[in-house]
């Protein structure tokens, strides 16, 4: 089918196209008109999408999608449960009578037909680019559209505080709960500390334990000199048995050796000018008897000094060596007594420092449930709409006559294709395969060459 052909079938079947219109636009106009009014009541909030934390002043990073989810929130059944407790006593009667309006078994009950209606006929739309957010409520009353607008901003606004403060509650009683245990924790951790002092009679752990090392150097130093002097005594005894130069260079020894050399002098003259039984012969051999016991005497005597010098140097080397002993064990004991209290004030501190974040996070968290802020602020007031923005008469017309046109068009193609007629010589030449040798024109006035004089 050629445009040409559609049009002459548009042309041919004009009242049918124009038939259906004009019944369309009746019938539409006569089902508005019957329809009640609906009225839209809109109240547009401002929310912060960088809010300001309150506690601390600090100015918070946007949250992407945060627009999006205050949308959800408004449209919630928790916001809407709200609005009916927190409309006007007015609007209150309002509702109740709607309410029983609409009731069709009889049962009323006005919260439960608010939230309905909400959910049904409420709609939050963000702003294009900006943090507006509008709220609104359709309603076949005027005044109780308005109202309920209101009530929704109001109810999502408490809304928005109690989604912030709730968390921030329970927070609170479980840091409160926590408390309590680490508070527990932290006198323990001190009782075990205090009692590990008080058993071990520990002051100053570092301290005490510096003057017992202290101690230990001082006894290490005495034991290595000790040994030395050991070493020199031992030496010394080697020397004795050898003629050791200690036991000739003592004053006593000296002397008896020197008064022995002269009188074995004497002894060796009285024995060449007396003989040996001549009395001074006999008076000067017995005076060399009497030195060389004295001699032989006084250096067992120096002897037995040396040995007992060495018997008290190697005492008091095992002494001074127990005493190290004694004196390392005791370090040793310090060591480990300091790092069992180390741990002890470790365990202190850990305690001492969860018991003070938990304390910190315990105060902001019941600070911000106290809030009575929110980022939320209303804007514009919804007030009572004038003009019914349902049935909108005019769109509705324009509709029923778009579909009306669009019928009678479809109608009159179907009656074409079911009863087809030929209405052009395009399509006879189409449909015959000949050419038109002739024809009549459409206007009779025409077929004669003249027109016809109306008789």
């Amino acid at each position: 089918m050629s445009l040409e052909s559609f049009f002459k079938i548009l042309r041919a079947r004009w009242l049918l196209i124009a038939g259906l219109t004009v019944f369309c636009i009746v019938a539409t106009l006569v089902v508005s008109m019957s329809l009640p009014k609906t009225y839209t009541a809109t109240t547009e909030l401002i929310v912060d999408g960088k809010p300001q934390d309150l506690l601390s002043g600090q100015v918070l990073p946007a949250r992407a999608g945060y627009i999006a989810t205050q949308v959800d929130v408004i449209q919630s059944r928790k916001v809407a449960s709200k609005v009916y407790e927190l409309l006007p006593p007015d609007m209150r009667k309002l509702a109740d009578q709607r309410a029983a309006d609409d009731a069709s078994d009889g049962e009323v009950d006005p919260e439960k037909w608010v939230v309905q209606t909400l959910r049904r006929n409420m709609v939050a739309t963000p702003g294009r680019n900006s943090n507006v957010l509008s709220v609104s409520v359709s309603e076949e009353n005027s005044e109780l559209a308005a109202g309920l607008a209101n009530a929704v901003s109001e109810a999502y606004v408490r809304t928005n505080l109690e989604l912030r403060t709730d968390p921030a509650r329970r927070f609170s009683q479980w840091y409160d709960e926590q408390m309590t245990v680490l508070r527990d924790n932290l006198r323990e951790a001190r009782t075990r500390l205090t009692d590990y002092q008080q058993s071990h009679g520990i002051v100053a752990a570092d301290q005490k334990l510096d003057v017992e090392t202290s101690k230990l150097r001082e006894l290490s130093s005495m034991l290595v000199a000790a040994q030395g002097d050991r070493l020199q005594d031992d030496v010394r005894q080697v020397q004795d048995k050898q003629a050791s130069a200690q036991v000739l260079g003592n004053p006593v020894v000296q002397k008896l050796r020197s008064d022995l050399a002269q009188a074995e002098a004497t002894l060796s003259d009285a024995s060449t000018r007396y003989g040996r039984n001549h009395p001074e012969y006999k008076k000067a051999e017995a005076e060399v008897q009497s030195l060389k016991s004295q001699l032989s005497q006084e250096t067992r005597v120096v002897g037995s000094s040396l040995q007992s010098t060495a018997a008290q140097s190697a005492k008091r080397e095992s002494e001074l060596r127990d005493a190290v002993a004694e004196q390392k064990e005791k370090v040793l004991k310090l060591n480990a007594q300091r790092d069992e209290l180390d741990l002890l004030k470790q365990e202190v501190d850990a305690a001492q420092e969860a018991y003070n974040t938990a304390s910190g996070r315990a105060s902001a968290s019941r600070l911000e449930s106290r809030l009575s802020q929110t980022d939320v602020a209303v804007l514009n007031d919804a007030v009572a709409p004038t003009l019914p923005s349902a049935p909108d008469v005019r769109l509705n017309l324009v509709i029923a006559a778009a579909l009306g046109i669009m019928l009678g068009i479809g109608l009159s193609l179907l009656l074409e294709l079911t009863h087809r007629r030929v209405r052009s010589r395009a399509e006879v030449e189409e449909y015959l395969g000949v050419p038109v040798l002739a024809y009549l024109p459409s206007d009779r006035r025409r077929w004669f060459g003249k027109e016809r004089s109306p008789v």
